[in-house]
């Protein structure tokens, strides 16, 4: 037992001094990369691309954030344009259905008033008939007794 002790002892002192050794890159100092003049150029020109780019877009959101707002101001007052227009509905529908059973109780009294009107057309009649006979009757007798009279 004490050698695999010894052995685990030893392994962890070889593993830790491989981690600590420079070239081993955990423990190792912090690397340095050399960039060429041109290369720095494009980054920033790149850099520069990607701030232009993104203020851009930041500004395009700001536009269309503006663009909602309106779109939202008028749906809001669309809807409330179109609240009125169903109260107004509703009320001339209900103006409607009033001056119907107006028209059709117009409707209903001019019938009556014209049946009446017939049937005082015909009692007009008759009468206009009768006093038609009565004078023509008189008239005949008139004649007759004119007759009678111019014979005597």
């Amino acid at each position: 037992m004490w050698r695999i002790t010894r052995f685990c002892a030893t392994a962890f002192l070889l593993l830790a001094l491989c981690l600590c050794w420079p070239s081993a890159g955990i423990c190792s100092p912090s690397r340095t990369f050399g960039i060429s003049e041109t290369q720095l150029t494009m980054l920033e020109e790149h850099l520069n691309a990607l701030t232009e780019n993104n203020n851009e877009l930041l500004r395009l959101l700001n536009e269309s954030t503006l663009d909602l707002n309106e779109a939202s101001l008028s749906l809001t007052e669309s809807r409330k344009e179109l609240e009125t227009l169903r109260a107004q509905l509703t009320a001339l529908q209900a103006e409607t259905k009033q001056l119907d059973a107006s028209l059709r109780t117009a409707n209903e009294e001019l019938r009556r008033a014209s049946e009446s009107f017939k049937k005082s057309e015909a009692a007009h009649d008759k009468t206009e008939g009768r006093l038609r006979t009565q004078r023509n009757i008189w008239e005949a007798l008139f004649f007759i007794a004119a007759g009678v009279a111019a014979a005597r």
